[in-house]
């Protein structure tokens, strides 16, 4: 079966995407050889260093201006057609939901509906004392009147995201357990599949669910797919929704 016949032939379909689906929109791939984790250390440390709560504990300063200079940008992009063919597979019918290990806020952008965002979201932002919650617009604003962003109740600011060594949202995680479960089609899209505990999420759909794999290299579980596609995302959504339609 080819994926659009799988597509046709599904009742609740899931899409689970990462980092992969978002190059084409500009946003690096974070584990390619010239992605942000590979790109060079700042100020002698490494990203995935400075991208923890450990760090952001002790080291405000270099943390926001990692973060400033590498991330916060990057949050202002558009989607590309990759987003907005699932926007098209959730108006026909077909697509219930997109987890997501992304934080670019790009799915949302595009209109989808029912996100599941496992890693959090970098288009929003809180206040790490009062809980305040602030836009994007908002948050970039302080990133540059400010070399620690603070909230008028004087506490810290920090983007509304996972950091390397925090736990995920329980709620979100287990809504995109039962998502999963529920699904007869899951579709991975973009993803290297090694980023856990989110990856664990595609070993718990049932027999039943026939699983698809979108992704320039191979990851995990290409054994267990029914279907791996070594193609752009792009190009192959975009074929999908036409054939869809």
């Amino acid at each position: 079966m080819n994926l659009t016949d799988l597509v046709k032939t599904s009742n609740y379909v899931v899409a689970f995407t990462g980092a992969g689906i978002s190059t084409e929109s500009g946003i690096p791939d974070f584990r390619s050889t010239s992605g942000l984790y590979l790109s060079g250390k700042f100020e002698g440390h490494s990203p995935e260093e400075i991208l923890s709560k450990r760090f952001f504990l002790k080291d405000k300063p270099t943390f926001f201006a990692f973060y400033k200079e590498r991330l916060h940008n990057l949050l202002n992009k558009k989607p590309n057609r990759s987003h907005h063919a699932l926007v098209k597979l959730e108006q026909v019918g077909k697509l219930k939901c997109i987890v997501t290990q992304n934080i670019d806020n790009l799915h949302e952008t595009a209109g989808s509906s029912k996100v599941l965002d496992l890693h959090g979201n970098g288009a929003r932002s809180r206040c790490i004392s009062c809980c305040e919650k602030y836009n994007y617009e908002q948050f970039s604003k302080m990133l540059e009147e400010k070399e620690v962003p603070r909230c008028f109740c004087g506490g810290v600011v920090r983007p509304d995201t996972v950091l390397f060594d925090e736990w995920l949202n329980d709620d979100i995680f287990d809504a995109a357990y039962h998502e999963i479960k529920s699904a007869d089609l899951v579709i991975s899209i973009g993803s290297s599949l090694v980023v856990q505990p989110a990856a664990s999420l595609l070993s718990e759909k049932t027999p039943e669910c026939k699983l698809v794999i979108i992704n320039n290299t191979e990851t995990p579980y290409d054994k267990k797919a029914a279907l791996v596609i070594h193609e752009n995302c792009g190009d192959v959504l975009e074929t999908l929704t036409k054939d869809i339609s």
